[in-house]
Formats: C-alpha cells, sequence, structure tokens
C-alpha cells in the first residue's frame, strides 16, 4: 500500500474533502420545493445543471445530434474518438417526472468518451402528464429498436432510468425481443412498494423522503399494484439467461437498501451481478464531476461496459 508523507497507511474507506463538503452543504440545504408547479421544477432543475452539462460536452470532446426513434426523440452522443460499431442506449434520472437527456450529460458524456461507445438517449414522456406506463412503453419500443439493428448494445441507467431499464429488459424478454449485452445502473429505483431500510434512514443530502413521496404521486395512477414488475422491477422474472448487471451506489443513498437486495436477487437466480458500494457517497454520486469519486466510479462503469462489449 502507498503510503502518505505522514507515514500512516492511506484509509480508503474516508471520502474526499471535496464530496464531504458537498454532502454537508446540500444537507443544509433546504431542498426542493414541490409546491411549486411542475413545469418551473424542471425549468430550475435545468437551469442549475447547464453549466455543468456544457462543461461535461466541452470536457470529453463529444457531439451532440437528434434522432427519431420509434416516435421518441432522442439526444445522439457521439464519442471523439467512436470504436467500432458499439452502442449504449442510456435513460436519464429525475423520478419518471424531472430531468432529461441533457441534463444527464456528465455521466452520458464521460461513458461515451471513455468506451468509445455511441451513446442514445431517449427523452422519454415525463409525468404527471404522462404517467405510468407511458416511459416504460417509450424506452422499451426505443430499445428493441437499436437491439434489433445492433445486438451488441449495452444498457444504462440512473435512478429512475435504472428503473426503466430493468422494467424494459423484462418486457423484451417476455416478448422475445434481442437483449442488450449488459446492464449498468447507477442507485435504481427497484422497489417502489418498498425503499427498506435505507429509505427509512432518510440521509441521502441530495433525495429525501418528501421527494420519492411527490415523485410517486405524480408517476403512479391511482388502483395500480406497485408490485408490478413494470414499476418495482425487483419482482420481475429474472434466471441465468438475464444480462450481466454493474450496479453502484453508496452508504448514503437513499436507494441503498434496493441495490443490495436486487443484488442478492440476480445473484441467487444466476445472473452475473457486480455490486459496488462507495463509502459515504449518496444518490447517484457519479452526477458531480467535482468529486473523485465520481470520475473513479465512472472508470468502473466503463470498464465494465467495455469488457462485455470486447
Amino acid at each position: 500500500m502507498t503510503e502518505p508523507p505522514s507515514g500512516k497507511p492511506r484509509n480508503v474507506a474516508v471520502i474526499s474533502e471535496a464530496a464531504r463538503a458537498l454532502a454537508a452543504r446540500t444537507a443544509e440545504s433546504p431542498g426542493r420545493d414541490m409546491s411549486r408547479p411542475v413545469c418551473e421544477i424542471r425549468e430550475s432543475s435545468r437551469a442549475a445543471s447547464a453549466s455543468a452539462c456544457n462543461a461535461a460536452v466541452k470536457a470529453t470532446g463529444v457531439t451532440l445530434s437528434e434522432r427519431m426513434i420509434s416516435n421518441v426523440t432522442c439526444m445522439v452522443i457521439d464519442p471523439p474518438e467512436p470504436r467500432s460499431d458499439r452502442q449504449i442506449v442510456y435513460l436519464f434520472g429525475g423520478g419518471f417526472t424531472l430531468g432529461s437527456p441533457f441534463e444527464d450529460l456528465p455521466i452520458s458524456a464521460s461513458l461515451s468518451a471513455k468506451t468509445g461507445a455511441r451513446v442514445i438517449a431517449p427523452d422519454y414522456p415525463l409525468a404527471p402528464e404522462h404517467p405510468y406506463p407511458a416511459a416504460l412503453d417509450a424506452c422499451a419500443n426505443v430499445i428493441a429498436s437499436i437491439l434489433a439493428d445492433a445486438p451488441g448494445a449495452c444498457l444504462c441507467g440512473e435512478s429512475a432510468g435504472g428503473n426503466l431499464a430493468l422494467g424494459a429488459v423484462h418486457r423484451l424478454r417476455s416478448e422475445s425481443h434481442p437483449q442488450p449485452r449488459a446492464l449498468a445502473l447507477l442507485s435504481p429505483a427497484v422497489d417502489l412498494s418498498d425503499f427498506g431500510d435505507s429509505g427509512l434512514a432518510n440521509r441521502d443530502p441530495f433525495v429525501r423522503a418528501a421527494d420519492a413521496e411527490f415523485f410517486h404521486s405524480c408517476l403512479v395512477p391511482d388502483g395500480v399494484d406497485l408490485d408490478d414488475p413494470g414499476l418495482s422491477p425487483i419482482y420481475g422474472p429474472f434466471d441465468a439467461s438475464f444480462p450481466p448487471v454493474m450496479l453502484t451506489t453508496g452508504t448514503r443513498d437513499f436507494m441503498l437498501s434496493g441495490c443490495v437486495r436486487l443484488d442478492r436477487v440476480l445473484r441467487e437466480s444466476g445472473v452475473e451481478s457486480t455490486l459496488r458500494v462507495w463509502e459515504g457517497m449518496w444518490h447517484v454520486f457519479e452526477y458531480y464531476p467535482g468529486i473523485p469519486e465520481a470520475e473513479a466510479s465512472l472508470i468502473e462503469i466503463a470498464a465494465f461496459l467495455n469488457r462485455h462489449f470486447d
């Protein structure tokens, strides 16, 4: 082990000072004001992320364009050094209510550059204007179309996007469509009926119980069973033919319990599963390029995807 100048061994469990400071500042903030109209929340979220997203495009050297796939507008992210026919379908997060492909560029652009893959990010319909199953329908259709032409494509998603990725693969399998080669899921929401111990602990500085309740109220129509695998994909059918999965989360992630539970379900079903739990990290910490843990995790995710592309 490399030792620092003090002579003491490096403590790999200690989070970076940048991450500690960011978490502390966020934890002291009042959080999202969910009493405002959804359109205003979306506008403020996009405005707050614009600088980081534009910086991600510049830093990675990717180019952006648009393409219609299965009647869904998709952002196409091309890397500066493309590698053969590699493609990734990337599903953004935002509680099924907020977000867009643009707002996830700190992650998707980085993965494009690190893998040499073209990334296709569907701009799927958001709740409450388009409640369940509108987003799942759109994502499943786009993924099926892409896999029909590029059967070696991989699938990525963060938070709600991770939920949609799993739900879409369940649907593709039930309809005998080709499956993605592998799935990389960042803090996926896998069980909307129960967020487990991490939800009860409510220690995540970026996602709070009130946020989850608001998103749930927007997405789920009255009378819909939350155990439906389309909403809570952990209850879907898994077996050894399911594609390999990588899960990333953190010890403060609101969705940690779901990730741990899903990893167990996958392994017990014979699926290749890699669970990475980062000390002190929160929900989709990879979104914040100012902390070294984000870059380190994205490097690991890219290595997982590269391994399954090759």
